[in-house]
């Protein structure tokens, strides 16, 4: 953003209706000004109809030989409850052998069917299902191409272990953020007492840890809480596998939307708030007691934060180079951060390589994304990094469709 947009942003940035309405206003407005579907410097592969979702979980199989994706078989519209999806995976030199393996209804235009790995396997995913009248998780060993397991609760993530798992009501989510849960034609909105965030074993399925949105809502309350619909949401284990992070997210009675995150042990040990200040965007682990996110801190303002679980005590990055919110990748060995930016006046978006000590930034690619894909369609390139190779796999719809792209960056690490 530039400083006269920052001093907009800021003035209406708690305003979502009139938010959304002046975006939308300055953006078509400069539609009209030509763009430039892709720029880049970077060797790139584009895998047309594909995507994988959201930024925090990596489609990379651990080993780097495969490529988790889905396969677009729905118009592009709000979803209905029976729309399905295509999930798979690409294998052979640079990911271009497409399987499929299944077909979903547990899906949604941002986050996929939360296709992911089970822990360090590389031969079992794990994905949201519909059966038997309900949203549930699937276990498929890819090699056989048959069910291990169904797991009776939609799920958020799965530990890198492999041996938990976390799960909300995601009927509820996508209430409050249409495109950001699951549909079903009619929902199921329990009341706030049966209402859980839950930690539970993928072997015997013993809940380890549960709490419910009557419960955390009185953990030191705040009077926009009142009369607000409440939900839970996004959350990741951290790389031991011993916490995870979860958000109780509230919008209030003017339909503003606040956000607090909390830590826990798989065991419910240590639960923990941390003192953001009513915004907590996009989070990832930085290590086992450390999240890097974009948020917003009491008297620091918003921005990327480095900040240390069970302490609060917090670092802000990047300050002069990005002051916009994005979608991090905190890669610590390699002293970078991989991100990306939402789509600005022109409706580009930047894929953006933070080197943390030198404060430099490098745009990788430079995107554009058509008019088409707003709101519920919305779509981020959301980063994900090669578990050992200098590879960004994003999603990328400036080809007037979702394209599931990787590019290779060392160029840029000499």
């Amino acid at each position: 953003m530039n400083k006269i947009e920052s001093i907009v942003y800021n003035q209406i940035k708690n305003n979502p209706v009139l938010k959304s309405k002046i975006v939308d206003f300055y953006q078509s407005a400069l539609s009209l000004i030509p763009q430039k579907p892709l720029e880049t410097n970077c060797p790139f592969i584009e895998r047309k109809g594909f995507f994988y979702g959201f930024h925090d979980k990596s489609p990379f199989s651990s080993d780097g030989n495969l490529l988790l994706a889905h396969k677009v078989i729905s118009d592009y519209r709000e979803l209905r409850a029976d729309d399905e999806i295509e999930v798979g995976y690409f294998g052979g030199e640079n990911w271009l052998n497409y399987i499929c393996l299944d077909r979903t209804r547990g899906w949604n235009w941002q986050m996929g069917s939360m296709l992911q790995w089970k822990g360090l396997s590389n031969t079992e995913v794990v994905y949201n299902i519909w059966d038997d009248g309900a949203h549930k998780a699937r276990i498929k060993d890819i090699t056989t191409n048959k069910i291990v397991k169904d797991l009776p609760w939609a799920v958020s993530h799965v530990s890198p272990d492999g041996k938990h798992a976390c799960s909300y009501n995601f009927h509820r989510a996508e209430k409050a953020m249409p495109g950001y849960g699951l549909k079903v034609d009619k929902p199921q909105l329990n009341d706030e007492e049966t209402d859980f965030f839950r930690i539970f074993s993928i072997d015997d399925l013993k809940v380890t840890f549960k709490i419910s949105i009557a419960e955390i809502r009185k953990i030191q309350p705040d009077p926009s809480m009142e009369g607000s619909f409440h939900f839970f949401h996004h959350s990741l284990f951290n790389p031991s596998s011993e916490r995870l992070f979860f958000l109780h997210r509230w919008l209030d009675i003017n339909g503003r939307r606040w956000t607090r995150m909390f830590s826990v042990g798989l065991n419910g040990d240590d639960l923990y708030l941390f003192p953001m200040n009513e915004m907590v965007s996009h989070i990832t682990w930085a290590s086992n007691s450390e999240i890097f996110s974009y948020l917003r801190y009491p008297n620091d303002g918003e921005g990327y934060y480095l900040v240390k679980d069970k302490t609060g005590t917090q670092k802000r990055f990047f300050e002069d180079k990005l002051n916009s919110d994005g979608h991090p990748t905190y890669l610590k060995d390699k002293g970078l951060v991989i991100t990306d930016t939402y789509p600005n006046r022109f409706r580009n978006q930047y894929l953006v390589l933070m080197d943390v000590q030198a404060n430099k930034r490098i745009d990788i690619a430079k995107t554009h994304l058509p008019n088409k894909f707003k709101t519920f369609l919305q779509v981020d390139l959301h980063p994900r990094a090669h578990p050992f190779q200098n590879i960004i796999c994003v999603d990328s719809a400036h080809s007037g469709e979702h394209s599931l792209m990787t590019f290779e960056y060392s160029n840029y690490m000499k």
